[in-house]
């Protein structure tokens, strides 16, 4: 039995008025108990789930959402007034301004374009297509800080390979390819540290508690191995989910060919990049942040006569609304650690779930990595936002960790990696709902969960893989 429009018209307000009436039963639970808790602490747990309640059930923007919930920490004394007005002051929040204009550049200048079909073009079949598609998608990861981003510069390649031919199976490639092109882009997002807002919320929230940062280089060194393993393996399911043999071996439909040479935006672009990109991966030797690096790139790509973009424009091309959330979130996250909510919240969850097996390493690393990689997986069918999973899971997981003495880093980093999983639903994500609503045939919310009912057993075995193979050999083992 399926729901009309209509039908679900009528049931969100329901689950809205539900998740309005939790949050209130929450707030008022909260701020009374528990006794063993001071006021501050009460304070901060109570508005932090409060937040969490309405971003999971309800349709107010998540910005919205954690910038109500860092003033009420500082009206109901959990939090410092300095704490919310000096929150744009974060490095976060520069590295977050710098990558969206980066990303500009590239969209903007044509370059994201061309280096997609540059690989793509070489595809004689629809199984080749599919395979360097994925390759070429990839590297976008460290080129386009944003999901919906990434979507939006591939989106014209759905066309340009699938846009003339008509038939079953014409309309059967365009409806594998929409949804493979979505599902790369948000698998391959764990390769770089820029290629999500919720992973340098997640640096900052780390930096905060023990005063380690991931690094670009060594995200890369974890992140990229695991999203290219990820992605091969989402692009030979979709083929052989929604292809069959000789439709895999038929010809490219269009092949989306760009004989014009590069003009002078895409030159500049690629170049200031290339030193962009060398001056992170070699901080630890230079000494300059990766905030400061991409402030220094926006100047220069927005500069008189040397950019390519304009200094408004630039600016308009910033999700304003994401950095305000990642610094609100960061606020909330950090009252619940200076006021001991955090430390509270774990003990209890401790003692409820009768988790101390688990201190000291006493529990089986396997057992402890797949509960980790259950509960970061699952988390995007309750909270569609990927940041506001990473603000309402990334201080317990920190907090766990040194709790049950794990290594925070390896703990955050691999919470992170499954949290980076959400493909059930279109709602999940923006690039997803960009495809589905592309003009012509796209894939439909059955397709989707299709793919990922095979797709998250495949994640969860990648990760329980990659860390007995990979990881705990290169700086994320559990064991501190």
């Amino acid at each position: 039995m399926t729901l009309t429009h209509e039908t679900k018209g009528r049931r969100r307000p329901w689950i809205r008025l539900l998740g309005l009436l939790s949050a209130f039963a929450l707030l008022t639970a909260l701020v009374v108990l528990p006794a063993d808790l001071f006021q501050p602490g009460r304070v901060a747990l109570a508005v932090f789930g409060t937040a969490v309640i309405l971003w999971a059930t309800t349709k107010i923007e998540a910005a919205w959402i954690a910038l109500a919930g860092a003033v009420a920490l500082v009206l109901f004394g959990a939090a410092d007034q300095r704490d919310v007005t000096g929150m744009l002051a974060d490095d976060i929040i520069w590295l977050m301004i710098g990558a969206f204009v980066i990303g500009a550049a590239f969209e903007s200048s044509g370059l994201a374009a061309r280096l997609t079909a540059a690989v793509a073009s070489r595809a004689r079949t629809t199984g080749q297509l599919f395979w360097l598609t994925t390759l070429a998608l990839i590297p976008l990861t460290f080129l386009i800080p944003s999901t919906s981003g990434r979507a939006a510069a591939t989106l014209p390649a759905l066309n340009g390979f699938f846009g003339v031919e008509r038939g079953r199976a014409a309309e059967r490639g365009r409806r594998a390819y929409a949804i493979l092109i979505p599902t790369i882009i948000l698998v391959a997002t764990t390769a770089a540290l820029t290629g999500a807002g919720s992973h340098l919320l997640a640096e900052d929230l780390l930096y905060q508690r023990i005063g380690e940062r991931f690094g670009f280089a060594q995200w890369a060194l974890w992140g990229l191995p695991f999203a290219l393993a990820a992605s091969l393996a989402s692009c030979w399911v979709v083929l052989r989910l929604f292809l069959n043999g000789p439709e895999r071996a038929a010809p490219v439909p269009l092949l989306a060919r760009s004989d014009t040479p590069m003009s002078r935006a895409e030159w500049t672009t690629l170049a200031i990049a290339a030193v962009t990109f060398g001056l992170w991966f070699t901080t630890q030797w230079h000494g300059y942040r990766i905030a400061s690096v991409a402030v220094v790139a926006m100047i220069a790509l927005t500069a008189p006569r040397l950019g390519v973009l304009k200094f408004k424009a630039a600016m308009k091309a910033v999700n304003w609304s994401l950095v305000l959330f990642v610094g609100a979130a960061l606020v909330l996250g950090q009252a619940l650690i200076n006021t001991q909510a955090a430390g509270w919240l774990i003990g209890a969850m401790f003692d409820i779930a009768n988790l101390n097996t688990i201190r000291g390493g006493n529990a089986p690393e396997i057992a402890v990595i797949a509960a980790i990689a259950v509960i970061s997986l699952a988390s995007h069918l309750f909270m569609t936002s990927h940041v506001a999973r990473t603000a309402a899971l990334g201080p317990p997981f920190i907090l766990m960790a040194q709790t049950a003495e794990l290594n925070p880093v390896a703990v955050l980093f691999i919470a992170t990696a499954g949290m980076n999983y959400c493909l059930t639903l279109p709602v999940c994500s923006k690039a997803l709902l960009l495809f589905q609503d592309a003009d012509g045939v796209t894939f439909r919310p059955r397709d989707l969960m299709r793919l990922s009912a095979i797709l998250t057993p495949v994640h969860l075995l990648l990760m329980i893989v990659f860390y007995f193979a990979w990881w705990k050999w290169t700086g994320l083992a559990l064991s501190t």
